[in-house]
């Protein structure tokens, strides 16, 4: 509301204030995740959610991700966990290590893959993933 010479009272200057944070907010939430492409041995997977990277971790669609390298899916949800095997390696992902994006939960990319002995590296050309599933899967 403004006073008899023009200005703006408290509450306005607040409300504005508060407007202007959650903008900043909004913006840097996005401005903060690179999407990446995922290649596993040589192929561009296309994953719905893409790829991406926040905060220094690449992030992948949890079975799309597990599938593009041969793993299976199962989720506890009583525990919000979900366990990725291949043979004989499984790796637990709890859903508070992943970020929901587009309501589906998104997983470190190389806490999987390692864990499944895929070799993963980081193309700093392409910026990229790539993941070779050579030597994925049984334990030795």
């Amino acid at each position: 509301m403004a006073h008899r010479d023009g200005r703006r009272g408290f509450g306005s200057r607040v409300w504005l204030g508060i407007a202007a944070l959650l903008l900043v907010a909004c913006a840097a939430a996005y401005a903060e995740d690179m999407l990446v492409p995922v290649y596993v041995d040589g192929t561009l997977r296309k994953f719905k959610p893409r790829a991406r990277v926040r905060d220094g971790t690449t992030y992948a669609p949890l079975r799309a991700a597990a599938e593009a390298v041969g793993a299976e899916v199962k989720w506890h949800a009583a525990s919000q966990t979900a366990i990725v095997c291949l043979d004989t390696r499984c790796v637990p992902v709890r859903k508070d290590q992943g970020i929901m994006v587009e309501g589906r939960l998104l997983i470190p990319l190389r806490l999987m893959a390692a864990a499944l002995a895929c070799d993963v590296s980081w193309d700093a050309g392409a910026k990229a993933v790539r993941i070779t599933t050579a030597n994925c899967g049984p334990s030795g």
